[in-house]
């Protein structure tokens, strides 16, 4: 995990990829999800006002406008909304628990269904 701290402007900022990480590491664990926590570091990804951060960019925890872009493989048996809801809580909930701030918006993608034909 990378927190920066600067004492001259008491910033306090986070990477993208410890973001990510964290909110990984909960929709992971959604029934429904079937992504891996690997490919999921690979599908979540954070803008503000239209500009795309990159993995090892720095947030300054103070913005009120970091969007959550997730992309997800899904279970043909679940409820596919259900499910896509239950990520955009765990994704708000996590970042407001672990890094004081709340994100703007979780946009929750729904990639491709995981079609068994047996």
């Amino acid at each position: 995990m990378t927190i920066a701290v600067e004492n001259t402007d008491g910033q306090i900022r986070v990477s993208a990829s410890t973001l990510s990480e964290v909110i990984a590491r909960e929709i992971v664990q959604i029934p429904g999800v079937m992504d891996s926590f690997e490919s999921l570091l690979h599908l979540i990804k954070f803008s503000e006002n239209g500009q795309l951060f990159q993995t090892n960019d720095k947030i300054d925890v103070q913005h009120r406008s970091i969007e959550a872009n997730i992309t997800l493989t899904l279970d043909p048996n679940c409820i596919f909304w259900k499910v896509a809801s239950d990520v955009q809580n765990k994704a708000y909930s996590i970042v407001e628990k672990q890094f004081g701030f709340s994100l703007k918006k979780v946009n929750v993608e729904i990639g491709k269904v995981e079609w068994s034909f047996s």
